[in-house]
């Protein structure tokens, strides 16, 4: 991780240039009405596609009293073009591991390459290695989405400073189909973070104790990064992190989901 394109009508248009999400939320959790509303004033259409119905039943699905060790995660990371999605910055790569409890299930991933439709600075290429050769004519973002959305179904989303992956990925999302990702999202920084405050022996070999950065808090924990700057590679590592910190967080009374979403959530 190194921290779009409408489609409408069958028809891809630039974002606007200044598109800024003022009216909705980012991570904003909509009724199923509201959904339907949203997407058929952006596209036009009142089908909702079949990919995106999940979405319309996350928030009843989710139960607040369901113990961590029970729910379904989804760990993802995302590569991009830049850092400043505001200024056009867009995705390049999504990847993903799916948890039941502390158990990661390597055999049901999810990887995309996706088709910015636009440069690729060399500074970024430097970092996660995608060269406009292997960008140039894969999917394009809405059609990632549509495959990605399926696969996340109700699931918990958990990523390391998870709020730059949604912004880009909500960017999407709402030029893509007029609203926001409805799945809960934890940041393992965050966790980090609280751990480190409730239990400092976790953290006493850490030069920085304050240091969230995914390769200080990994190196600390003994997580060694595959792939590094890779989506499915980092993806996984963040995976083995959230493993670790869960057990560390049950033995500190933090067993539900209410608990987890409170000390780590994103909002």
């Amino acid at each position: 991780m190194i921290n779009r394109n409408k489609e409408r009508k069958g028809k891809r248009v630039p974002y606007p240039e200044n598109f800024i999400l003022k009216t909705i939320s980012m991570f904003g959790f909509f009724k199923t009405k509201k959904i339907e509303d949203l997407y058929a004033k952006h596209t036009g259409r009142h089908d909702i596609p079949e990919a995106l119905s999940k979405q319309c039943e996350v928030k009843t699905a989710y139960d607040p009293e369901v113990l961590i060790t029970q729910a379904v995660f989804v760990v993802f990371d995302t590569e991009t073009t830049g850092l400043d999605f505001k200024a056009g910055d867009r995705l390049l790569s999504l990847g993903a591991v799916k948890m039941i409890g502390v158990r990661v299930h390597l055999g049901n991933a999810f990887y995309e390459l996706i088709d910015p439709e636009g440069p690729i600075p060399r500074s970024s290429i430097f970092i996660h290695g995608i060269t406009p050769t292997l960008a140039t004519a894969r999917p394009h973002i809405c059609d990632v989405l549509l495959k990605f959305l399926p696969y996340i179904d109700t699931a918990l989303l958990v990523a390391h400073h998870a709020k730059f992956d949604m912004q880009f990925l909500n960017r999407a999302m709402h030029g893509c189909f007029g609203f926001p990702i409805q799945n809960r999202v934890i940041d393992t920084a965050l966790a980090a973070a609280w751990i480190r405050r409730m239990q400092q022996a976790e953290f006493a070999g850490l030069q920085t104790p304050s240091d969230t950065r995914f390769d200080a808090v990994a190196a600390h924990f003994g997580i060694t990064a595959q792939d590094r700057h890779t989506a499915l590679g980092d993806a996984l590592s963040t995976a083995l992190l959230f493993q670790r910190f869960i057990n560390i967080l049950m033995k500190n009374g933090v067993k539900t989901l209410r608990q987890l979403v409170r000390i780590a959530g994103v909002s």
